[in-house]
């Protein structure tokens, strides 16, 4: 196996693995330890499917379902398919701003993996920006306004609504969470920003507005160069990250540019599940 860096003191390039085979525990866990002290790690030149994919995933802790039933795999409903191709149930086919995943229940998902199937020629890419590196390089000013303060994270995306609102029996069922600003990784101690500007409703006790104008200024911030590693996608690539320390978006691509990516994730065990 070998280690490559992708960016500055985060993001790890790891080839010399096939990840549809067995993994023995020495070499699973040293894979878990790069990806966790990283952030996100990229494997190139994968050929995997949903139950190769999965087997994988969920070694790493018990696997997340989505609720949106309409973009789940046939074969495994622990895969998720983003896809705009002509037989997808449900065509991903825009950008999505940035957000870090499932902030907005009691017990977000710990990982998330992406599996490049067909790459997009144009666009398309997945931007990850490194929390934890963004915390550290806090101004002292903007570090004081985040520390021991409590955030509402919402499924209804910020500042503007989905093009189709949550229904009421929805909103029922989505309660808003509260977590805490900044978050504590619960293996490593490390201290990161939790932030989501698609789903963050308001800030300690700051209004709407006031906690919008914060979100902004920390996301400007977290979204330097110097914290971002672009990810242009290759057939075979699988790319994870840790969602305490990272939060990332989709750039636009021309609709008719196919792009079919496959998505997994896995959580915490019960007792470090709730961020803190």
């Amino acid at each position: 196996m070998q280690v490559s860096p992708l960016a500055e003191g985060f993001a790890a390039r790891i080839t010399g693995v096939d990840l549809s085979k067995s993994l023995d525990d020495d070499l699973f866990a040293e894979i878990r330890s790069l990806w966790m002290e990283h952030r996100i790690v990229v494997f190139p030149d994968q050929t995997l499917d949903d139950d190769t994919l999965v087997a994988f995933a969920e070694r790493f802790g018990r696997l997340f379902v989505h609720a949106q039933t309409s973009l789940l795999s046939k074969k495994r409903k622990e895969v998720m398919e983003l896809s705009n191709l002509p037989e997808a149930e449900r065509k991903t086919t825009h950008d999505l701003d940035w957000h870090t995943d499932q902030t907005y229940t009691p017990q977000p998902v710990f990982g998330t993996m992406l599996y490049g199937l067909v790459a997009p020629t144009e666009g398309g890419e997945t931007l990850i920006a490194d929390l934890a590196g963004a915390y550290a390089s806090l101004p002292e000013t903007l570090g004081d306004r985040v520390e021991g303060v409590s955030a509402v994270y919402s499924a209804e995306p910020r500042p503007k609504v989905r093009e189709t609102p949550l229904n009421e029996d929805e909103k029922q069922r989505i309660p808003d969470c509260t977590h805490p600003l900044v978050r504590t990784h619960p293996y490593l101690g490390r201290k990161a920003l939790y932030l989501s500007p698609l789903h963050m409703k308001t800030i300690g006790d700051l209004s709407e507005d006031d906690s919008l104008d914060l979100i902004r200024e920390l996301t400007a911030h977290a979204t330097q160069p110097a914290h971002v590693y672009r990810h242009r996608w290759a057939v075979g690539d699988l790319i994870m990250w840790d969602n305490t320390s990272v939060m990332h978006r989709r750039t636009p691509f021309p609709p008719d540019v196919p792009r079919h990516l496959k998505r997994a994730g896995f959580y915490l065990p019960e007792d470090k599940a709730v961020p803190f």
